[in-house]
């Protein structure tokens, strides 16, 4: 039974990949910031699916720990054959605004940690799939969330320097999502205010991000793109 492993598995996106590659037979390693209420659910959802789901709790802004989670997640499963790189914090703070330990902590998270385990998986696993989730924001040149729109164009790029290098063993490809949800703690009808900006006058919904995945998992030769799933915001 092949494995998939998921980072910032236990909420929003990564969430729905992670019970969506359960769903579909994959064992999941799940990567979580924080042992709670989330990380313990979604476990348990993933396992009610007949497969083995295995939690691991870190700080990915911790860059030794982001190194080293390839090697413990191989010690416990053998098949891995994908990679998802879903955690991330959005902070809302332009470039003038952007507090050091803001800009460190994105890097970190958004741009450095995948980096790692990007390198570790092809290191120790070289086979299968990467998939990075990105943001429509790639694509334009807006300040506001300045440190994290900085980090989303260099995982973007990092994603086709990656995809050009081990296009033999390991095809790497990113997902850009757009208005899919609505930012945590946003109100009730922010999606359907938001959604007045979009060429299509919608928004996205998670099983569209899903859709995109099974794409990208299914067509092999598909590598070094970006999908925009964003109802052409991005344009």
């Amino acid at each position: 039974m092949p494995t998939a492993i998921v980072t910032g598995g236990a909420i929003r996106i990564g969430r729905a990949m992670a019970l969506h590659l359960a769903r579909k037979g994959f064992n999941i390693a799940l990567l979580y910031h924080s042992s709670g209420t989330d990380s313990a659910a979604t476990i348990a959802e993933a396992q009610a699916q007949g497969v083995k789901c295995q939690g691991y709790a870190g700080d990915l802004r911790n860059l030794g720990e982001a190194e080293s989670v390839i090697g413990k997640v191989l010690k416990d499963f053998e098949d891995v054959e994908l990679l998802v790189n879903s955690a991330a914090n959005f902070i809302q703070e332009n470039v003038e605004q952007t507090e050091v330990e803001t800009l460190v902590d994105t890097l970190n998270l958004n741009l450095m940690a995948p980096y790692l385990l990007m390198r570790e998986y092809k290191r120790k696993v070289n086979k299968g799939l990467i998939v990075n989730i990105l943001d429509e924001r790639v694509a334009k040149t807006i300040p506001t969330f300045a440190a994290y729109s900085v980090s989303k164009v260099g995982l973007k790029h990092l994603t086709e320097l990656a995809a050009v290098e081990w296009g033999k063993s390991v095809r790497v490809n990113g997902i850009a999502p757009g208005l899919i949800l609505p930012p945590q703690g946003g109100p009730p009808d922010y999606l359907e205010k938001a959604a007045k900006k979009v060429p299509t006058g919608t928004h996205g919904y998670l099983e569209d991000i899903l859709k995109a995945l099974d794409y990208l998992m299914e067509n092999t030769f598909v590598n070094g793109e970006t999908l925009f799933v964003d109802g052409g915001a991005s344009l």
